[in-house]
């Protein structure tokens, strides 16, 4: 499914963007993140779990790496799923839990996210025939 490859692309790119910004300047990822410590903010951390998700599983079939996006798009939804059903209190602590690790522990997640991004990218770039 092309569209799905899009999809998910977009998706990486957007994890690799917003990882190297927390590498650069860990205070404004930690700002990103409070803000969504509402109702909104679960339910559309939730949602673009599931699209994210589903767009690494219809991915899968057409890329260089089909069982790694498959099994983290199988993780990735069931983080979709299982995130409205800890409630805002818990997601809330656990939002404020990380932003308050030091700068260095940011940084080193968002190496972490960048690394994942740029592995997914590679996975859904075709492979030379």
């Amino acid at each position: 499914m092309e569209f799905a490859v899009e999809v998910a692309g977009i998706f990486a790119v957007f994890v690799l963007l917003m990882c190297a910004l927390g590498v650069l300047v860990p205070s404004r990822i930690v700002a990103f993140a409070t803000r969504w410590t509402n109702q909104r903010g679960l339910w559309v951390a939730a949602l673009l779990r599931l699209a994210f998700g589903l767009a690494l599983w219809f991915a899968a079939p057409a890329s260089r790496a089909p069982l790694f996006l498959q099994v983290l798009g199988i993780v990735t939804i069931l983080a979709g799923v299982s995130l409205p059903m800890i409630g805002l209190d818990r997601f809330t602590k656990l939002i404020e839990w990380s932003v308050e690790r030091p700068p260095i522990m940011v940084r080193l997640w968002c190496l972490f996210g960048i690394a994942l991004g740029g592995a997914i990218l590679w996975a859904l770039i075709p492979a030379a025939s």
